[in-house]
């Protein structure tokens, strides 16, 4: 019971919702995963320009975490067909996202 209550003050000030949900994901199931190969999970694409085309395309999964979204305005030129592939732009509602193209 003590470690639960320790895990609920860490988050007293909703600090760890700042980073998203992997902080309290990672709380929730402390020490019942185990760490994956870097190649299997790719990650960085909406912050780090440096990842190499050949990485992403050896990956299982490719995430875009990171403030630039390859549905943004701001995404990194070079990620966004990544995403853009997958998107059908003639759908109503994808028309009135406004998604960048």
């Amino acid at each position: 019971m003590q470690a639960t209550d320790e895990r609920r003050s860490e988050n007293e000030n909703r600090t760890l919702w700042k980073l998203g949900t992997l902080p309290p994901g990672l709380i929730t199931y402390y020490s019942t995963t185990k760490p994956l190969d870097k190649s299997w999970h790719v990650l960085g694409l909406g912050y780090n320009p440096s990842i190499s085309m050949d990485e992403i395309r050896n990956a299982a999964v490719v995430h875009f975490n990171g403030n630039l979204k390859p549905w943004l305005d701001i995404a990194m030129n070079q990620f966004r067909p990544l995403w853009t592939k997958h998107v059908d732009y003639d759908l109503d509602f994808v028309q009135a996202c406004n998604f960048g193209t």
